[in-house]
């Protein structure tokens, strides 16, 4: 590959990658408007916190109730047709969302019903969408690919929520639900140009039986990372519910604030996303446990420095630099796992990470939501703080045990 190849962005020179990542941010932008707009929704009928907390839990229930059968799915369907079908049960179910909302016949229970059947349709789209893009990029392109994929993943849903809170004053929320259902047909659409050569593996029926855990017993070290990671959104996530209260009662500052101290989460990922490729680990999975470790060392700073300085932009700062800290340790990590993670069994390995990593938000929503209301803000911050810098020694200690491999 000549040197202007290289340097003209992957989506533009790889046409699958940029089918994928058109269909990717399409959907999940056109998913996050659909979020925020329901959730104004409900709160505005006169629903609360716990009506809002039970439709985030309905999102975050399939895919770890059926982990088992959306992986083994994923690896015995070509990933494409696997995006497409996606789509269109998504489209599907939203369609008959505007239906009943139209009709005024929705109610909550509607509402989560419908989530729950869009998350289990997004709960199969994300391991596909991993798959496709081990697929679609060449050895030497693979980590500009997970960059991609992620920082699509950030910005679509930074650029969504966004979205949705603006539309949903100028068309209203049956509005936005019917965009969302727009972007999956386009979404669709893109996927069906996908041009993707079938896989050259084919599993065996005994691989077929296989689950990703019994799977991952030749390599204990993915499973302790896998836990490891699910350990940090326990104490990380809930920073999106700490974040409100700080700004408004620890700091005293309006909506405004709260907008650009959110940015600057996003926009550390997306510097650290496309930074990853200058931090060098040696081609070691000890190498990159290591970074690991000093991503989560960095993660903790970050919340322990504004649960001692009360000050907006010291607070900007410290978000920014949590993260670049995430965007780099997605990538790397992501990164590592489409080279380590045998073919055949990446879509299991994939739905495995998204259940783990999905399933601490609705506790860790709901425990920190708790602590919020009995201590101060800043406390609360000191409490993840101290909970991600125990996890980054986990990962220091981890990349000392585990065998060094290029």
């Amino acid at each position: 590959m000549d040197a202007l190849a290289l340097r003209t962005p992957l989506i533009l020179r790889n046409r699958n990658m940029f089918l994928i990542w058109s269909g990717q941010a399409l959907s999940q932008m056109g998913t996050r408007m659909y979020q925020i707009a329901l959730a104004w929704w409900i709160v505005t009928t006169g629903g609360g916190g716990k009506e809002v907390g039970l439709f985030m839990v309905a999102g975050a229930l399939p895919a770890l109730a059926f982990v088992k059968v959306i992986g083994k799915a994923v690896d015995r369907h070509q990933s494409r047709s696997t995006l497409i079908a996606c789509d269109l049960c998504a489209f599907a179910v939203t369609i008959v969302v505007v239906l009943l909302f139209r009709a005024e016949r929705l109610g909550f229970s509607g509402a989560c019903i419908a989530g729950f059947f869009l998350a289990l349709a997004q709960a199969f789209f994300d391991p596909a969408l991993s798959k496709a893009v081990a697929e679609a990029a060449p050895p030497e392109d693979l980590e500009a690919a997970v960059a991609f994929q992620s920082s699509t993943q950030s910005l679509a849903s930074f650029a969504g929520a966004m979205a949705g809170a603006l539309l949903i004053d100028r068309i209203g929320i049956l509005g936005v639900v019917i965009l969302n259902a727009l972007s999956f047909i386009v979404s669709a659409g893109a996927n069906a140009l996908l041009d993707i050569p079938p896989a050259a593996h084919s599993a065996t029926p005994a691989l077929e039986a296989v689950s990703a855990w019994e799977a991952l017993r030749q390599t204990p070290w993915l499973k302790k990372v896998l836990i490891g990671f699910g350990c940090v959104n326990f104490f990380l996530t809930p920073i999106l519910v700490i974040l409100p209260l700080y700004v408004k009662i620890t700091l005293g500052g309006t909506a405004t604030l709260l907008g650009v101290l959110e940015a600057a989460i996003w926009l550390g990922i997306l510097a650290g996303t496309f930074g990853a490729k200058r931090i060098l680990t040696g081609g070691t999975t000890s190498g990159v446990l290591r970074l690991g470790a000093a991503c989560m060392l960095l993660l903790g700073v970050a919340l322990f420095v504004p649960g001692v300085f009360m000050h907006g932009g010291l607070f900007f700062v410290a978000l920014f630099c949590a993260g670049c800290a995430l965007g780099v340790n997605n990538v790397k990590f992501v990164t590592l796992f489409q080279e380590r993670v045998r073919p055949e069994l990446k879509g299991r390995f994939f739905a495995l990470m998204q259940a783990l990593l999905s399933f601490t938000f609705p506790a860790a929503f709901f425990l920190f939501g708790l602590l919020a209301e009995i201590m101060a803000p800043p406390k609360v911050c000191i409490i993840q703080a101290l909970g991600v810098l125990a996890l980054s020694g986990y990962f220091l200690r981890l990349s000392q045990t585990t065998e060094v491999r290029p």
